[in-house]
């Protein structure tokens, strides 16, 4: 089988309908004939591509080679061969088909058909567009290659063919050099007229060669670009179909759960705003359980800082009565001497008393003195008045001082005798209350002692309580961090909450109502998108 023979026979055909692709896009005689027109394709393009027939085959293994060599460098194109039926070396075989078909076709609808169908198929292998159209740019460079060393043959031929009918004039190698102007004539400024006709007019024809083979696969581009066009449309067209048959038809089964949903929601609202109430209300208990917790904070603060200060008042007690009980140990010692000293002066006032019936003694005696005194002065002045002359004014006054004396004498010896019975008094006095306060030292002595006891238990305690006042203030700094929170054990709050919970609880219900609706409104809604995303699918996945 001829190679153009395989080209568009792959097995993707079967799910093609090529004259209903022909028919959607329009592609009759008359659109085909202007087409050409718009492009310059005419008959001189059909001979010139028939001229190219040879060039192409003998070339199209090697251009097919090196159009896939090129193409499967790139991991999205590679991706898309991957998903052909064929492998490379079919594909190869069909591209060297097509490449050959370029020069060998009627240029009639069915020649344009067969190219739409080659356009469908890439679409069906979900090849984009960028990717079919940059082929040709690939295309290009490898055509354009062969047609560039074909035009400059054909240049050289000409020349050749020129410089044989100069020889053939007579004018031999002469007449090339003076075509070339170099013939040495001032006269001649240029290359002769007809030798530059001559490769003027073979450039032009290789370029004109080169013009058919662009415009016929201008041609070719534009019916592949009108399959992925129809496809395109297509798809939106059956897109729009369905999504309006669909629409219509949700329209209907969701009417039911959205009057449903309606009355779900207005009870939904209802329950909400008993919720909204009881949340106001859990928000203003939260705020003055928040307030009452910060209260209580700052008094366990302040707890805190009276428990510091009461630890320090504490440690001061104790120092305190620390002291005290040194203070009462010397105390003790005082008293202990007090005491001996009272027993001194207890002593000495018994001596005091002894001395003082000396003194009694004594001052009889002298009141004695003083009475005998008293008879002697009056015995004086009997023996004056008796006595005559200067002995008697001597007896006198002998006898009014002894008389003067014993006067004096007893006034002294009377105050002495107060004096000493004061003494007495006083030294009496000062026993009793030397025994009173013996009795009160005693006393005084015990009770320091009890006190020394009772500041011993004092100071016990007052550790112990210096030492407890550290651990409360501790627990109690504790307490002050723990107490902010703690807002969740308001009682007000977990009331509250419960009825939060009852609501939700309503709520809850009417939202399996909601959303038992919902399921049914899903699963239409679902349809949208299932039938789109089947649709949607490549035919290549579609038909595996």
């Amino acid at each position: 089988m001829d190679p153009e023979q395989t080209f568009g026979e792959g097995g993707l055909n079967q799910f093609l309908a090529v004259d209903n692709l022909v028919d959607r896009i329009g592609l009759d005689d008359d659109e085909i004939a202007w087409r050409k027109q718009f492009v310059g394709f005419d008959e001189e393009d059909e001979a010139r591509l028939e001229d190219l027939e040879t060039l192409l085959r003998e070339n199209q293994d090697e251009i097919a080679d090196d159009f896939y060599d090129k193409i499967l460098q790139y991991k999205q194109t590679r991706a898309v061969i991957n998903r052909s039926p064929k492998d490379v070396p079919a594909l190869k075989q069909t591209q060297r088909a097509y490449l050959v078909s370029l020069s060998t076709g009627d240029y009639d609808q069915s020649f344009f058909a067969n190219r739409a169908r080659v356009g469908k198929l890439h679409e069906i292998l979900d090849m984009p567009l960028k990717h079919y159209v940059g082929q040709y740019g690939v295309y290009y460079t490898l055509l354009l290659d062969r047609l560039n060393e074909r035009a400059q043959q054909q240049v050289v031929d000409a020349i050749e063919e020129w410089v044989e009918e100069q020889e053939s004039e007579g004018s031999g190698i002469g007449g090339f050099v003076s075509a070339l102007g170099f013939g040495g004539d001032d006269d001649d400024d240029g290359l002769e007229e007809s030798f530059e006709e001559t490769v003027r007019d073979a450039v032009d024809d290789g370029m004109m060669d080169v013009l058919s083979l662009l415009r016929i696969i201008n041609l070719d581009m534009q019916i592949a670009t009108d399959t992925y066009v129809d496809s395109y449309a297509k798809r939106l067209e059956d897109s729009i179909e369905r999504r309006q048959r669909l629409a219509q038809e949700v329209e209907e089964d969701v009417q039911g759960p959205i009057e449903e949903l309606h009355n779900a929601s207005e009870v939904i609202a209802g329950r909400a705003q008993t919720i909204s109430s009881h949340t106001n209300a859990q928000a203003r208990n939260t705020n003055q359980a928040a307030t009452e917790l910060g209260e209580l904070s700052a008094a366990i603060e302040e707890v805190a800082s009276v428990a510091d200060e009461v630890h320090s008042e504490s440690e001061r007690a104790e120092q305190l009565t620390a002291d005290g009980v040194e203070a009462a140990d010397d105390a003790l010692d005082e008293l202990e001497a007090i005491e001996d000293a009272t027993e001194d002066v207890t002593k000495s006032a018994a001596d005091l008393e002894s001395r003082t019936e000396e003194i009694d003694a004594v001052l009889e005696r002298l009141d004695d003195v003083a009475e005998r005194t008293t008879v002697l002065a009056k015995n004086a002045k009997i023996e004056a008045s008796r006595s005559e002359g200067a002995n008697a004014g001597t007896m006198g006054v002998i006898a009014n001082e002894v008389e003067s004396f014993a006067e004096q004498t007893k006034r002294d010896l009377a105050a002495i005798e107060d004096a000493v019975e004061g003494v007495r008094k006083d030294a009496m006095k000062t026993v009793e209350t030397t025994e009173e306060t013996a009795e009160r030292i005693d006393d005084g002595t015990d009770r320091v002692r009890e006190t020394m006891d009772s500041l011993e238990e004092i100071h016990g305690a007052v550790d112990q309580t210096a030492s407890k006042m550290e651990d409360i203030a501790a627990a109690t700094d504790q307490q002050a961090r723990n107490v902010e929170t703690a807002a969740t054990t308001v009682e007000d709050i977990s009331q509250t909450a419960t009825q939060v919970a009852d609501a939700t609880e309503s709520v809850a219900a009417a939202s399996e109502e909601q959303t038992a609706s919902l399921q049914s409104v899903g699963e239409t809604v679902s349809r949208l998108t299932d039938e789109d995303d089947e649709d949607d699918r490549p035919v290549y996945e579609q038909v595996q």
